[in-house]
């Protein structure tokens, strides 16, 4: 527990920008799913809600360096450093969404160019999610080497972007389609199972993993709790966007907004219990 109250920055940048990342794609999708153009518009200038989790995320991430210097130094990693590259690509989205958010305040944009800048932050959130997975995949750390690592990440921005994204288009006063938003939170759900179900088996493969002081399991003792804590709030979270999506009136906005909370509270269980578990090979 010492090494995750240690890291807790980055357990709040892991946590929060890939809910901001997912949630601006969401939320970018319906710009373009949607086919009244003034719609369009509305929602994309409120895209600013998912981006400030990821810069929320960034910043977090960046008072674990100590100093502005040493964010710098870790820049100049870039392709070398897992760390530098992970921060690199979210710099890189923010670049590309800021960009686009502020584009999208103009009232010439077309239909072609949304759809292309949509398509570019897209695949710019999709890398930095990418980055941030692998970056803790460290061959003399065991427990974070782990498969599963990569994909606890994957589905608990999924199960975490979509009340985000739900929630930023409420805040735009936006209802998406019965569709748009059963399919939004349907990858939510699946998500959410799925994650269940992948942290339970990371779960059994540390009982595979000891040194000659201590076990895995004995770390995180807690693990079996936090997957339930996770599962249970992030299926509340969701069902309540779904009630809120099915009876949309002037309390949607205030249920999506808790929503929000219930889920990144799930998901700074499991990232607390993921850097709880750090054990290095042979100590």
């Amino acid at each position: 527990m010492e090494t995750a109250l240690n890291e807790i920055t980055l357990v709040l940048f892991t946590t929060i920008a890939p809910a901001g990342l997912v949630g601006y794609a969401v939320m970018a999708l319906y710009t373009v799913a949607v086919r009244d153009r003034a719609r369009a518009e509305a929602a994309s200038r409120y895209l600013v809600v998912p981006l400030v989790l990821v810069i929320t995320g960034l910043i977090a991430s960046a008072t674990h360096l100590g100093t502005p210097a040493n964010a710098l130094y870790v820049l100049s990693g870039a392709g070398r450093s897992p760390l530098a590259n992970e921060v690199v690509a979210v710099v890189a989205f923010l670049v590309a969404g800021g960009a686009w958010w502020m584009v999208s305040f103009r009232d010439d944009v077309s239909e072609r160019l949304r759809r292309v800048a949509v398509t570019v932050v897209l695949i710019a959130a999709a890398v930095a999610l990418y980055f941030i997975s692998v970056a803790y995949s460290i061959p003399w750390v065991p427990t974070w080497a782990l498969p599963t690592v990569p994909v606890t990440l994957w589905l608990g921005a999924l199960a975490s972007g979509v009340p985000v994204g739900l929630f930023g288009l409420a805040a735009a006063g936006q209802a998406p389609g019965a569709r748009f938003a059963a399919l939004a939170l349907l990858a939510g759900a699946a998500a959410t199972v799925g994650n269940a179900v992948v942290l339970g088996i990371q779960w059994a493969d540390l009982a595979s993993i000891e040194t000659t002081l201590v076990a895995a399991p004995d770390l995180v003792p807690w693990t079996p709790a936090v997957i339930a804590a996770f599962a249970v709030l992030a299926t509340a979270a969701l069902g309540a966007c779904a009630w809120a999506e099915q009876h949309r009136g002037p309390h949607r906005t205030f249920v999506e907004g808790s929503c929000v909370l219930a889920v990144l509270v799930a998901c700074f269980l499991v990232r607390f219990t993921f850097y709880a578990m750090r054990m290095t090979a042979g100590v």
